[in-house]
C-alpha cells in the first residue's frame, strides 16, 4: 500500500493590498435579470364577458358583490354561488380577479351536475381608503360567459334615514330662511 503525503495546511497571505474594482466595471460584467411578463390568459383576452347574473347554463348568486364600510388591513369575505341551471353536466373555468386586493378560493373536484353549485369565497383586503373594482369571470363550454362585478367602497354600513322629512311650501325662485338651516 502506498502512503499519500498530505498537502501543507499553511495559508500564505499576499502582502499586496487588493485594488477596488469600480462598480461601473462590475455592472457591465453582470447582466441584470430580466423581468418576467405575466403569462397571458387566452380566455380573458379573447372572450367578451357581458352577461350579468345568469347565462344560458350558469347563474351567480349574488349577481354582484359589494363590500361597503370596510376596515383597512382587515380581510372581508363573501360567498358567491355558481349554480348550473342547464340540463347538462358542464365544465367551467373561473378566472380570478386581476387586482391584488381581491382573491378567490374554491374547490372544483369534478364537472358541475345540473342543479348543483360551486361555492366560491371572495376575499377582500384593502390598504387605503378608496373605491375598489374588479370582477370574477366565468367561461363555460362554447361561447357562454358570465361576469360578476366586485365593488368595495369606504362608506358606513349602517344607513339611518329619518322616518319623516318636512319640506314646507316655498315659491319658485324664493328661499325660506330657517334658524337651523345651513347655507352653502
Amino acid at each position: 500500500m502506498d502512503v499519500v503525503q498530505s498537502a501543507s495546511t499553511e495559508i500564505t497571505i499576499a502582502k499586496k493590498s487588493f485594488k477596488k474594482i469600480p462598480s461601473v466595471l462590475l455592472g457591465s460584467l453582470v447582466e441584470e435579470p430580466k423581468k418576467r411578463h405575466a403569462v397571458p390568459n387566452h380566455l380573458v383576452e379573447s372572450k367578451i364577458y357581458s352577461e350579468f347574473q345568469r347565462s344560458k347554463v350558469i347563474q351567480a348568486e349574488p349577481a354582484m358583490l359589494h363590500y361597503g364600510g370596510y376596515e383597512l388591513g382587515k380581510h372581508h369575505q363573501q360567498i358567491l354561488k355558481l349554480i348550473n341551471i342547464s340540463g347538462d353536466v358542464i365544465n367551467l373555468h373561473i378566472m380570478p380577479p386581476q387586482t391584488k386586493y381581491f382573491q378567490i378560493k374554491y374547490k372544483k373536484p369534478h364537472r358541475l351536475v345540473p342543479g348543483l353549485s360551486y361555492v366560491v369565497t371572495v376575499d377582500f383586503c384593502p390598504d387605503e381608503w378608496r373605491y375598489y373594482y374588479d370582477c370574477v369571470r366565468i367561461h363555460c363550454q362554447g361561447e357562454d360567459t358570465l361576469l360578476i362585478p366586485v365593488h368595495a367602497y369606504p362608506v358606513a354600513n349602517v344607513v339611518e334615514f329619518p322616518s319623516f322629512i318636512n319640506l314646507s311650501d316655498v315659491s319658485v325662485g324664493k328661499r325660506l330662511n330657517c334658524p337651523n338651516s345651513v347655507s352653502l
